[in-house]
């Protein structure tokens, strides 16, 4: 990613909507599908500016790793100390397995997915869980995907089959952010088209609209156990390594 979409990351993960909703659903959706103790080692995989690493590491012994020294950097202003600097090939030589790995919009930044997944399950102990999020819908792209150096967005099938295809069990899947797709879509069919050069990399809203657009995502915490949405903005999946 681009120098100032780590600074804008890591001045807003705290407090704007999609990252405070995002974040606070997956722990909730992990806590209830994996099986993971507090003791055991998990990696926040792409950990960028640690929003995610400094939630989790209430529950679980989180390791945060990322190719930037800038995101590392900054994970370190939020007093996280825990943290690889380099690439998985890096931290696979230092040997270090793991439970379970949360890889939160970072493999639609990888060209090769496929290769990635593989890897990150030879990282897992037997029966380790992949938790991961991504951008759903190719048509959805937008001067988002280019700022933030996206190589695809996905549909449910999509990632499925990639997991499935790198030894993964879908424990569970759904289309997220549904209460807010229509709006989202509205908003790039009619809304003005801006040039790469102007588009923020987190899109401001006022203070009440945060509040509004953090209570409308983080509900569906309590819907996505009973029930999994057709469509959404993002895709969630928890996936457990299948024997050999």
């Amino acid at each position: 990613m681009f120098e100032n979409v780590y600074k804008v990351n890591y001045e807003l993960e705290d407090k704007y909507w999609w990252f405070v909703a995002r974040n606070n659903i997956v722990l909730h959706l992990t806590l209830k599908y994996a099986d993971i103790n507090k003791e055991d080692i998990v990696l926040d995989f792409g950990c960028g500016t640690g929003g995610f690493a400094n939630l989790i590491s209430n529950h679980f012994n989180v390791i945060g790793l990322d190719t930037s020294p800038i995101a590392i950097d900054f994970c370190r202003k939020r007093g996280l100390n825990n943290l690889f600097l380099g690439s998985i090939d890096d931290f696979i030589a230092n040997r270090t397995p793991v439970k379970a790995i949360f890889a939160l919009d970072v493999i639609e930044h990888i060209e090769d997915d496929k290769e990635v997944v593989q890897k990150l399950r030879a990282l897992l102990t037997d029966g380790g869980f992949l938790i991961v999020t991504v951008p759903a819908f190719s048509w959805l792209w937008s001067n988002h995907d280019i700022l933030h150096m996206h190589w695809r967005r996905y549909t449910k099938k999509q990632l499925k089959n990639l997991l499935e295809f790198a030894g993964f069990k879908v424990v569970f899947i759904s289309y997220f952010n549904f209460f807010l797709f229509l709006p989202a879509v509205l908003k790039r069919i009619f809304g003005k088209k801006k040039k790469l050069e102007d588009t923020p990399p987190v899109e401001p809203v006022s203070d009440f609209l945060n509040k509004v657009f953090r209570k409308i995502f983080e509900f569906e915490k309590y819907i996505l156990p009973i029930f999994r949405f057709p469509f959404g903005l993002s895709i969630v999946v928890i996936a457990k390594k299948c024997k050999n």
